[in-house]
């Protein structure tokens, strides 16, 4: 009897490290695919940040027409937020007295 116990838990301890095997390939797997992941989203967060540089970039006098309201050069983002809030407010103040 005792060497039949013995062997339970033999057996039980076998099945507990190959559990503990699987969970373990299983955690290695997931934290490939979590990294690959970060990878990715660093090239795009990149991608993202380059593109946003692109779009605020103040315009060349040579790429827009002159006439155009839509110039932006030297001007910054934020100039061009609190000139079109100005404007808004002249508006507002002409239509609503």
């Amino acid at each position: 009897m005792p060497q039949q116990t013995l062997l339970q838990k033999l057996d039980e301890a076998l099945a507990r490290v190959r559990l503990l095997e699987r969970e373990k390939d299983e955690a290695i797997t997931r934290a490939r695919s979590l990294e690959h992941d970060a990878k990715e989203l660093r090239g795009l967060i990149a991608l993202a940040e380059s593109k946003a540089e692109e779009i605020l970039r103040p315009a060349s006098a040579t790429s827009a027409p002159e006439d155009s309201k839509f110039a932006t050069t030297g001007k910054g983002l934020q100039d061009l937020v609190e000139e079109g809030a100005i404007r808004n407010q002249g508006d507002l103040k002409r239509r609503y007295p």
